[in-house]
């Protein structure tokens, strides 16, 4: 099976989301061929990589404002369409927003989220909310980590499971 996970910051970048993938990805890649994609946050990082059987593609944003950068993203996926019509699975963490333009295009495309947090902000903004609402209603299932996200988003889990901090 072809998995492609998206997430924001990847390894070597240190974080829970970060540590999360990972683990998971090494994990499935024992069964699985895994595709991650995620952002180039620095411009010492390749842009493709291999690690560990783990096949690592890097958008390149640094230097791309914030205003800017969804667009940049969904460039590149449009430049590597075919990343996402191979896979099985897409499977965004947090990011599910980058798949919008792609589900239009594939809605029957077997998509997943996580989400895996708090944005920081309280309250939390209505916009934050009706992201995670469309992110939840055009994927296939979503896992929550933790009970908070179901209250506080207005989320129904498919799963709910635990992180630490």
């Amino acid at each position: 099976m072809n998995v492609v996970f998206f997430t924001r910051l990847y390894y070597p970048h240190i974080g829970g989301v970060e540590k999360h993938v990972q683990k998971i990805s090494e994990t499935l890649s024992q069964k699985h061929n895994i595709t991650i994609i995620t952002e180039q946050y620095d411009s010492s990082l390749p842009l493709v990589e291999n690690l560990s059987g783990i096949k690592i593609f890097r958008i390149p944003v640094v230097g791309v404002g914030e205003s800017t950068k969804k667009w940049a993203i969904w460039a590149w996926l449009w430049k590597h369409w075919n990343l996402l019509d191979q896979a099985d699975i897409l499977h965004a963490h947090d990011v599910y927003f980058w798949l919008f333009i792609y589900k239009f295009f594939r809605p029957f495309k077997k998509t997943y989220v996580t989400f895996h947090g708090w944005e920081t902000q309280y309250p939390i903004p209505l916009k934050n909310k009706i992201i995670r609402k469309a992110s939840e209603l055009l994927s296939d299932g979503n896992i929550c980590v933790g009970d908070f996200i179901a209250k506080w988003y207005d989320t129904k889990p498919t799963l709910v499971t635990y992180g630490a901090v």
